[in-house]
């Protein structure tokens, strides 16, 4: 027979207790949360699949700008914040731990997307010009980008890129 004695106070377990449940029934959600426009939401479609009949190519972004080693160190850290601060019970530890973790991912997302990702622009797409609508075979005047990054033009999907602390 075994016998467990625990000398802690009653009432730091139910704060453990409720931190664990705390984390165990929350997730962080890193991308286009829902405060994002339907227009970034459409253009964030495009470029993680491209547009073939548009000459868009696929620019996967969250997932590949997650998985870079940097981005997961700040995450994993962040994480185990928050589980050690469930341990002792903290739920303000947790909360910002969690935080801490969603603002990593939006700066890793932000840096990969700085970083350029491939392929480059094309060079219609820098200067503008006269191009053949696939659809209809017309002639169609293209406006040129502002910068030479991809996935950067007016910055609207860029800054709506976001976290949230949500119940699962």
């Amino acid at each position: 027979m075994i016998k467990i004695i625990s000398k802690e106070n009653m009432g730091k377990m139910k704060d453990r207790l409720q931190c664990l449940q705390y984390l165990a029934t929350h997730t962080v959600e890193v991308g286009l949360t829902s405060t994002a426009s339907e227009r970034s939401r459409i253009l964030l479609a495009i470029h993680e699949h491209g547009a073939p009949a548009m000459h868009i190519p696929a620019r996967p972004v969250v997932m590949p700008a997650l998985a870079q080693e940097s981005c997961r160190a700040e995450l994993s850290a962040a994480m185990l914040s928050a589980c050690e601060a469930a341990n002792e019970g903290d739920q303000g530890g947790v909360i910002s731990a969690l935080e801490n973790a969603g603002k990593a991912g939006v700066d890793g997302i932000h840096a990969y997307i700085d970083q350029g990702i491939p392929p480059p622009n094309s060079p219609i797409t820098l200067s503008g010009g006269w191009m053949r609508n696939p659809v209809s075979g017309k002639p169609v005047k293209v406006k040129g980008k502002s910068g030479t990054t991809p996935l950067v033009d007016t910055g609207q999907l860029y800054n709506d890129f976001n976290y949230e602390i949500k119940e699962k």
